[in-house]
Order: structure tokens, then sequence, then C-alpha cells
């Protein structure tokens, strides 16, 4: 079996063919942090001693995510985008704890409020004069384990526009057994933490003249508040469309944001759906999001319309496959692989 080696922790095992790096790194005990698991925010980047080319080939995020890090890809690789392919020798990881420092912050909690039962928004003050991000972006949250003494990294996304650079909020559904979320499901205003970024690919191209149409399912809606409220609130002449889908009625979240939006910017419209309604009292939408492409858009849509879509991987794919075969061009297609 390859032999995996951590040359920081003195630490070394041993690995089965096509193992997933991260599933191997967390079992050895390494410490290799990582936070969004899909080679977006470069935090588990890591110095390769050798066997280097038993990661496999890099891909173009790889690169992308490493330079943006100011590291060599000639020398570093992300363990989160890399499957086991023979022995490795890592070196030092530059963000692991004494490492280099990131772009952090300290920011304290001003406000927490349920959205449904499962759902809740928490509204940070930025203590650091100089933030700024940009609409569909997340930060890293280090989250405390006091038990075992360490620092745990979620990643959130921002739900907020970048026009007030002093707060942010996020909105987080609560997992059962997540340790993550129900951390935040616990903050109250006063609370101090320390967020790293902001991160993310997923960007608002606000040059365009395009339409704009957001699909987006559960918390996946957070990113896509973020984009759409920035569009409104800059007063965007571009038509601008939201699908959103959820399982129940009690699942729904900011209807009354959206019906607002809507009231007051005629360019703005929405459509919700259920995938799960009750019997009685639904009169939207029934079905996945994924429907409303079918019902919704023809071919003229594709030629003159950006995508936006954050939600799970299957809703991502589905809708992909959809509005390609509706004609929709790869680069009108917009997505954060950490979803």
């Amino acid at each position: 079996m390859p032999k995996i080696r951590f040359d920081a922790d003195d630490l070394s095992t041993e690995a089965a063919s096509e193992q997933w790096l991260y599933e191997v790194c967390d079992r050895a005990g390494s410490s290799v942090p990582f936070a969004c698991k899909a080679g977006a925010c470069g935090t588990c980047a890591t110095e390769v001693l050798s066997g280097f080319e038993a990661l496999g080939e890099q891909s173009a995020r790889e690169v992308r995510t490493l330079r943006a890090q100011g590291l060599d890809p000639a020398r570093f690789r992300l363990p989160c985008l890399c499957d086991v392919g023979g022995d490795v020798t890592f070196g030092k990881s530059p963000h692991a704890e004494g490492g280099a420092a990131l772009q952090t912050h300290e920011v304290v909690v001003e406000s927490f409020r349920p959205l449904n039962l499962t759902v809740c928004e928490v509204r940070f003050f930025v203590e650091t004069p100089s933030f700024d991000f940009r609409p569909g972006q997340y930060m890293i949250f280090h989250l405390p384990r006091r038990s075992e003494g360490k620092v745990i990294r979620r990643s959130y996304s921002i739900s907020t526009p970048p026009s007030d650079r002093r707060h942010f909020e996020i909105c987080v559904r609560a997992v059962a057994g997540g340790f993550g979320s129900n951390y935040i499901h616990r903050l109250r205003p006063g609370r101090r933490l320390r967020v790293e970024g902001p991160y993310g690919d997923f960007l608002l191209d606000g040059s365009g003249d395009k339409e704009i149409l957001m699909i987006a399912t559960g918390t996946g809606m957070s990113p896509i508040r973020s984009m759409l409220t920035h569009l409104l609130h800059h007063r965007s002449d571009r038509r601008v469309r939201l699908f959103f889908g959820v399982r129940h009625e009690s699942d729904l979240f900011y209807t009354d944001l959206l019906r607002g939006l809507e009231a007051h910017h005629p360019s703005f419209e929405y459509r919700l759906t259920l995938s799960q309604p009750s019997a009685r009292g639904w009169s939207g939408h029934s079905g996945r999001v994924t429907d409303l492409i079918d019902s919704e858009l023809t071919e003229r849509d594709a030629q003159n319309t950006q995508v936006y879509l954050c939600g799970s991987q299957a809703m991502i794919e589905s809708s992909c496959q959809k509005l390609r075969q509706l004609g929709f061009a790869d680069e009108d297609l917009f997505f954060e692989n950490f979803y």
C-alpha cells in the first residue's frame, strides 16, 4: 500500500490507492487544516517534498487557488482535491497553526434570529475597518472545540451586499450532529469570533448586460441574496429572476424580503416551489426547482441570460444539464464548487 508521510508532524501512515487524501490526513491526525474541502479556499495547501506526480495532474482550479494564496503550484498541492496514487511525503502547511498569517478578522455577534425552525440568521460587526468582499463570497469561521483543545474551520456564505463594510450576515441550517452548524445556532449577541477570508470564485458579473437568472435551494439562498440585493440596490436595469426551492412550507424563509424587492423593483420577479407541499394550504408551484427550468425557460433565454446556481450538488448538476440542453453556454453558468 502507498505510504503517506507528514514530515512536519513526524507521522507516517498507509493508504489505499485512490483514497481521498482528506480522509488520509484526518485519520493520521496530521496538522494539515481543512475548510471547504473543494479546492476553493486554499486552507489545506501543503508543500510536497516527494511524490508530487503521485497526486495526479493539477486542475486549473487548484493552480488558480494556489496562486491566489501566493504559493508555487510546482511545490504545493491541495490535498482536498487529490487521491492517493503512490508514496508521498508532505512538508509544512503554511496555514497550519503557527504558519503564515491569513486574512483574518475579529467579529462580534450583533444579532441572532431564527428564519424558520432549522435556519438561523446571524449578523456580525467586523472590527477590521478595511473589510471588503464581493457578492457570492464566503468566510471561514474558526470555531473552538474546547473539549479537544483545537479549532474547527467551517465555511459559510455571506448573505448581505458589500455596501456595509462593517457588517455581514450568514444564514445557516442546523444539521443533526453537525458541530459547526450547531455552534452557529448557539451564538448570541456579544460573542466574539475569528473569521478568515473572504474566499470564493462564485462571483457576480456586474459588468454584463445579459438578463440574470438565479436558482437556489435551501441555504444556497445565502450568496444568492447577497448578489440579488447588490444588483437591485444599485438600480440595475437588467431583468433578474429567481427560482427558489425548498421541501415544505415550513422550510421557506426570506419571503417577506422577496415580496418587498419585487414590489419596489419592476425588473425583478421570483418563483417559489415546494418539492413536498402539504395536501392543503399551498397554492404556489409544486415540484423540484429544476422543474421551473422546463416550464419557465425557452431557447430564447439561453441566448441572453446568465445563470447563478447555489444549492446541493445534485440540484446544480441536474440544472446545468437541463440548461445546456436548452442551449445555455457553459460561460453563462456560474456556481461555487463548495456547494
